[in-house]
């Protein structure tokens, strides 16, 4: 298995894992929204024997400013449990810092996300629309743990 940037050519194969891994439409929806409004900043597949088998999308948020939003990561499901999404994770960290990243944030399982550094702790201060349970935060840069203010999306989170 590689870990590689996406290309145009891989469109067709993350749809299909979108659309197969994930009851409804709306992460398909999201990420084919975020593509059209150029809003992705970092964007990573896994390939294994030819074929696309995980996908990480890292969005840029409106604000905080330099922050990104990790929305979403998908393993085929004929795959999980094999560390594809750890590795994508930990190699979408890696070129999230690498392009200047100041935070990031996540809405997912805290047992999953904080073994690679999310803290709910570090989004206490934080106003954002959705549930406070589950949205963490990778800090990058000094004064982004803990950093008070709104968390605002891009529009191709609108209806998602």
């Amino acid at each position: 298995m590689i870990i590689r940037p996406f290309r145009p050519g891989d469109a067709t194969g993350v749809s299909i894992l979108l659309d197969t891994a994930f009851e409804g439409q709306a992460e398909l929806r999201l990420v084919q929204a975020l593509r059209e409004a150029d809003q992705i900043a970092v964007e990573l597949v896994a390939e294994l024997e030819g074929h696309v088998v995980g996908h990480i999308c890292f969005a840029r948020l409106v604000a905080p400013e330099g922050w990104l939003s990790l929305s979403p990561l998908v393993v085929s499901p004929s795959q999980q449990d094999r560390g594809i999404g750890s590795d994508l994770v930990r190699a979408g960290l890696d070129a999230a810092r690498q392009a200047g990243a100041k935070a990031i944030t996540v809405l997912g399982a805290p047992d999953y996300y904080t073994r690679f550094g999310f803290t709910l702790k570090a989004a206490e201060n934080l106003h954002t629309p959705y549930d406070r349970d589950y949205f963490l935060v990778y800090p990058i840069a000094a004064g982004t743990s803990g950093h008070a203010g709104r968390v605002i999306y891009p529009s191709a989170f609108q209806g998602i």
